[in-house]
């Protein structure tokens, strides 16, 4: 059966609830093309693959959120935690399927909220994760 976007759970361990939007946190590798004289193929050497930074965004609750970001942002640069991605099923509950698991995650950004006096639009706020490796 297909997923949607909504069926994962992105926990961080320290954090009391779920976040609802999580990008970043591909695995790439640079490569380079190298040329031996006379050759009319060049040889690939790839660099060792990295992991991108992860962002994490939820809706803002002033009364769950606000005392939490005001702790992380007197710790970007020195935190880490482990970030979990686990599949769910359509109801939402844990899937059988092994989560991804971010170890060692270092927190490298806190955005508060947006503030606009004319905007209904919802509040939210981001915290951004540099990860070495994927567990």
């Amino acid at each position: 059966m297909k997923a949607a976007q909504r069926q994962f759970l992105v926990t961080v361990d320290g954090i009391s609830t779920p976040f609802a939007q999580k990008s970043g946190g591909e695995v790439t590798s640079d490569a380079t093309k190298v040329w031996d004289g006379g050759s009319t193929q060049p040889d690939v050497i790839a660099a060792p693959a990295e992991v991108g930074d992860l962002t994490l965004t939820r809706p803002y609750d002033p009364l769950r959120d606000q005392d939490v970001l005001n702790r992380l942002i007197t710790l970007v640069g020195q935190w880490r935690t482990t970030v979990s991605i686990q599949p769910t099923e359509s109801d939402l509950r844990a899937s059988r399927v092994k989560p991804r698991v971010y170890p060692n995650a270092l927190l490298i950004g806190v955005r508060e909220p947006e503030i606009d006096a004319s905007s209904g639009d919802a509040a939210d706020f981001e915290l951004t994760f540099a990860v070495g490796g994927i567990g």
